[in-house]
C-alpha cells in the first residue's frame, strides 16, 4: 500500500500546474492544434496542489476492463 506522500509525489510530479481551469483548457486546445487529436482529455483540480492539471479521462482507450 502506498503512503500518502508517495501518492502526492506521483500525482503532481512531471505535470504542469495551471492556476485556473480555463488555463488548463487553453493548454489542451494548444496541444491539439500543435499535435493533432490526442484522445479525450480532461482538465481537473488536483487534490494535492490545489491547482489544475489535464490528462486522459480515466479508462479512456482501455480495451479491456481493469480487474
Amino acid at each position: 500500500m502506498s503512503s500518502k506522500r508517495r501518492i502526492r509525489r506521483k500525482s503532481c510530479t512531471g505535470k504542469r500546474r495551471f492556476i485556473t481551469w480555463e488555463a488548463a483548457i487553453a493548454a489542451i486546445r494548444s496541444l491539439v492544434r500543435a499535435r493533432g487529436p490526442q484522445g479525450p482529455l480532461n482538465a481537473y483540480r488536483c487534490q494535492f496542489c490545489n491547482g489544475f492539471h489535464f490528462g486522459h479521462a480515466p479508462g479512456a482507450g482501455r480495451l479491456f476492463p481493469r480487474f
